[in-house]
């Protein structure tokens, strides 16, 4: 099946789209409020959703990243694709679509943390070229866990 995809600017309106996926992926909500303030009052966070075209016109929201931009680095906040939509390149348009942006900003690395248990995120991070750099111990919660920082050159 080829998915016809397109990528769109994340906006406060998009933020029950973030809710609903947030739960299905198992990532942590932030809450509305700091969502629309990363995304209506700081210039150096951004985002970017995936829509997918269905048949008969009807579009549907796939998955999203939400990212900021200090001095040279770009850091990756999240990156969620509903199941469904999950290897079917959606993950890989958004991440090229981030260092895109990053470069665009004069970013030089990008860096993100990922669950030490969540190895289907650490395999798809290895394939975008990102290796271990270091550990955050305790950094999640809800269940308490130590998370990997990785990295990788733009």
């Amino acid at each position: 099946m080829t998915l016809i995809t397109y990528l769109a600017l994340l906006n406060a309106s998009d933020i029950s789209l973030l809710e609903q996926i947030e739960g299905e992926t198992n990532l942590s909500f932030w809450g509305a409020e700091n969502y629309r303030r990363f995304l209506e009052e700081f210039p150096e966070y951004f985002g970017c959703k995936a829509v997918v075209m269905k048949d008969a016109g009807r579009r549907e929201f796939a998955g999203f990243y939400l990212a900021r931009s200090l001095f040279e680095n770009l850091e990756i906040l999240k990156v969620g694709v509903y199941p469904q939509y999950q290897r079917q390149g959606i993950g890989t348009q958004l991440m090229e679509s981030a260092y895109s942006e990053g470069i665009r900003r004069g970013c030089k690395r990008c860096f993100l943390e990922v669950r030490k248990s969540n190895q289907n995120a650490i395999q798809f991070y290895n394939g975008q070229k990102f290796k271990i750099a270091g550990t955050r111990l305790n950094y999640y919660s809800d269940p308490i866990e130590d998370a990997w920082i990785m990295e990788r050159d733009l």
